[in-house]
């Protein structure tokens, strides 16, 4: 028989549950006429009780999910995950209006047959009138990959010209995926033989910065995540033919893990041979090709500057920590005003000279016996550097690109215990951190960098 103990500890991870539903409905309820119903400082307390109470909920399920004494079964912590997300499918985009400019680039080509990529939406005729079309990124041209363009040209086909049909359609293509990613998550730890797949299985479906991001305000990032921990997925089960395809899949969607290309094909070369790595890249060539067909008969009027500037803006990245903390120096000492350029221009190719380094040192220590564990590993290192300290732009839920990829990793591996982390204070986006420009590189990723070096033994694996 259980204990008592054990029982009342499964009773709350209940509460636990229901408490974490209660949020979810509370986030629903009072959104529900959209954030600008409400004043700035009412949305600013509420996010606050919001990342709070939910990020305690998590931590205090996460201790009982990781008791092997006490631990929930299975089907309850997928129960409460289904309703949080469930929940989640219906909050209305609160944080971000990203979603918005995914409809707004579906129906430009669906309605005016226009290539996103050559014409901005602001210059379709009388967009005003057009209830289809938001005031969202409507001057710059489309920054995601051509597959991702695709699909929300499909959708948006779908939608029918019905915003909110439409907008459930995006949001439920992210539901979709983070139920594939939860079963490759259980899956995979089990392969792998982590000492406890549950725990894993928790810490994406429950994760709520997962849910407020990539479920309630929609971010594409969720259906990039999926793509590349399923190639690594494919690695661990031996599969070796499909890891490049999902992984131009993956670069389709967003453009950054083409990085993650080489060391797949060396993987794929050393443990199926050059057959099965020149079959595997055919393919995903055939996809790349595939995908951007229907765009790239007006390549040479794409708008190549705008999108690059838009790819290299400067936010809450290290990059920009580093200058800003350079211009608030600068208004005590006005002579290095002068300097500004200089600096920023610097501080840019330090940091993209320094991936470029740690890109081709990753390539040049891969082990003679290159196993799946450690292609995931080279890859989750290679992704965390230029998402987290390379790249001059960086959002929250960016992290929906990495999260997947770490929980492939050993509870005890520090890289995987530094992306929860971080995944865990980005919640924090939700609040005023997000514009205060020097306060969230360093409390959402340099203050999580230095618990978990404090953490990692002497004689460890150390970052």
């Amino acid at each position: 028989m259980q204990s008592k103990d054990s029982v009342n500890k499964r009773l709350s991870f209940n509460t636990i549950g229901i408490l974490s539903a209660v949020v979810y409905l509370a986030t629903l309820i009072f959104y529900l006429k959209g954030p600008q119903s409400h004043s700035r400082t009412g949305k600013e307390v509420f996010a606050w009780l919001l990342v709070l109470a939910s990020l305690f909920l998590f931590w205090k399920g996460y201790r009982i999910v990781n008791d092997d004494r006490a631990a929930p079964e299975t089907k309850t912590v997928v129960v409460f995950a289904i309703f949080f997300c469930l929940i989640a499918l219906f909050i209305f985009p609160f944080h971000s209006t990203d979603v918005f400019g995914y409809i707004n680039r579906g129906w430009q080509q669906v309605h005016y047959h226009q290539n996103p990529y050559v014409n901005f939406t602001a210059e379709i005729p009388n967009w005003q009138q057009d209830r289809m079309i938001t005031d969202h990124w409507i001057y710059n041209p489309n920054p995601y990959g051509f597959l991702f363009t695709l699909i929300a040209r499909v959708l948006a086909f779908i939608g029918g010209g019905n915003w909110w049909i439409t907008l459930l359609l995006f949001k439920g293509m992210n539901v979709l995926a983070y139920g594939a990613t939860s079963w490759m998550v259980w899956s995979a730890a089990k392969k792998l033989g982590h000492a406890r797949p549950l725990t894993d299985l928790y810490l994406f479906m429950w994760n709520p910065l997962v849910l407020l991001h990539h479920i309630a305000n929609g971010h594409n990032d969720i259906l990039t995540g999926y793509f590349v921990a399923l190639a690594m997925y494919f690695a661990v089960i031996g599969v070796g033919f499909w890891i490049i395809p999902m992984l131009v899949v993956a670069t389709m969607l967003k453009y950054g893990p083409a990085i993650l290309l080489p060391f797949a094909l060396i993987y794929v070369i050393r443990n199926y041979g050059w057959k099965i790595a020149i079959l595997s890249s055919l393919l995903g060539g055939a996809i790349a090709i595939a995908a951007s067909a229907p765009y790239l008969a007006d390549w040479n009027q794409f708008r190549l500057e705008d999108i690059r500037f838009n790819a290299t803006l400067i936010d809450n990245s290290l990059h920009s920590f580093l200058i800003h903390i350079f211009e608030n120096i600068a208004r005590l000492v006005r002579p290095l005003a002068a300097y500004h350029g200089i600096v920023d221009s610097l501080i840019k190719n330090l940091l993209r000279l320094g991936l470029v380094f740690f890109f081709l040192a990753q390539l040049a220590t891969i082990p003679k016996n290159f196993s799946a564990t450690e292609l995931i590993k080279k890859c989750l290192l290679v992704m965390f550097f230029l998402v987290c300290i390379a790249s001059s732009k960086f959002n929250a839920w960016y992290m929906g690109m990495l999260l997947p990829l770490a929980l492939l990793m050993d509870a005890k591996y520090w890289l995987r215990r530094l992306v929860l982390l971080i995944t865990g204070a980005e919640l924090f986006s939700l609040t005023f951190f997000k514009q205060a420009y020097i306060l969230n590189f360093f409390a959402m990723i340099l203050v999580p960098m230095w618990i978990v070096y404090r953490q990692v033994p002497a004689k460890s694996d150390k970052p």
